[in-house]
């Protein structure tokens, strides 16, 4: 192992599971035939040909807009576009946040200057989840847009669909569910994603690319924190002083790991210094989602 990486980043790479963000973004990476599989598996198509494959797209269109960093970009062989994003928990308005993620996939790539509207882009966003969401009980939960009461479909091009591993349906998307959500790469039953696990977990290599990715993400984090340390960190470093000296901007920063997909919800308790109670008891009163 580099040794430009410290224990922590080591132990937080060989933990994560191609659900976590930051592990599936590097399994994704430039992996054509991966992405191809996933998209065809949550379409149950067998006619798609991805081309090109792209990580950690960074959509940023207007100067005071709010930017987003897809999880994974593809595009076919007919200029689909396909947006996968992870969701290991059930965070409070996916739905609004998914709308944010086609408006801005649309602006940026679905109709270039001076073609016609006839000529848009379909797109795909795709949501794999490990809870259920919705709580309907579903596998394969299809947004459908229709004309209120008169039960015609509004057909736009724009789809959007949401997967979870919670609940059990099609056998080959179950088991590619079950691989994405698995810790041990040996108990995986999808073998497109448990030999893409297995190079990462089992080479140097590999290894190095986890690690180097989680390390990227804490120094690009560190970046964050420090533009923002004056105006919103000074508000919240007011707050200290938890058991043992346990500040609750450590709790935010741990939680933040966990819902951007770096670290466990166990992995973050475990190295608070917290008991679960005081650690869910800090989130609860800082009003944070995990």
């Amino acid at each position: 192992m580099k040794v430009k990486y410290t224990k922590e980043e080591i132990e937080i790479a060989r933990s994560l599971r191609p659900i976590d963000d930051t592990f599936f973004r590097t399994m994704a990476k430039n992996n054509i035939p991966l992405v191809e599989h996933i998209i065809k598996v949550i379409l149950n198509r067998d006619d798609i040909s991805i081309v090109k494959v792209n990580t950690q797209e960074d959509i940023h269109i207007f100067e005071k807009g709010h930017s987003v960093i897809l999880d994974c970009l593809g595009v076919d062989n007919n200029g689909v576009l396909y947006d996968i994003e992870v969701q290991k928990y059930n965070n409070d308005n996916l739905e609004k946040r998914v709308r944010y993620y086609s408006s801005l996939l649309d602006s940026r790539y679905a109709l270039s200057k001076g073609v016609l509207f006839k000529e848009i882009i379909e797109t795909y966003i795709i949501i794999l989840m490990e809870e259920d969401y919705f709580h309907l009980g579903g596998q394969v939960y299809e947004v459908e847009k229709q004309i209120k009461g008169y039960n015609f479909p509004y057909i736009d091009g724009s789809n959007i669909i949401f997967t979870t591993a919670a609940n059990k349906g099609r056998k080959e998307l179950d088991n590619m569910m079950q691989s994405l959500v698995a810790e041990d790469y040996r108990e995986m039953k999808d073998d497109v994603i448990k030999g893409c696990v297995m190079y990462y977990k089992t080479t140097q290599d590999g290894d190095d690319k986890v690690c180097e990715a989680v390390h990227n993400y804490a120094v690009k984090y560190a970046e964050k924190c420090a533009q923002t340390s004056y105006n919103e960190g000074k508000d919240d470093g007011i707050k200290i002083g938890k058991a043992d000296g346990i500040t609750e901007g450590t709790v935010k920063t741990l939680l933040n790991l966990v819902n951007s997909g770096n670290i466990t919800l166990d992995y973050a308790i475990a190295n608070s210094g917290l008991s679960k109670e005081d650690f869910k008891s800090t989130a609860k009163e800082l009003g944070l989602n995990y």
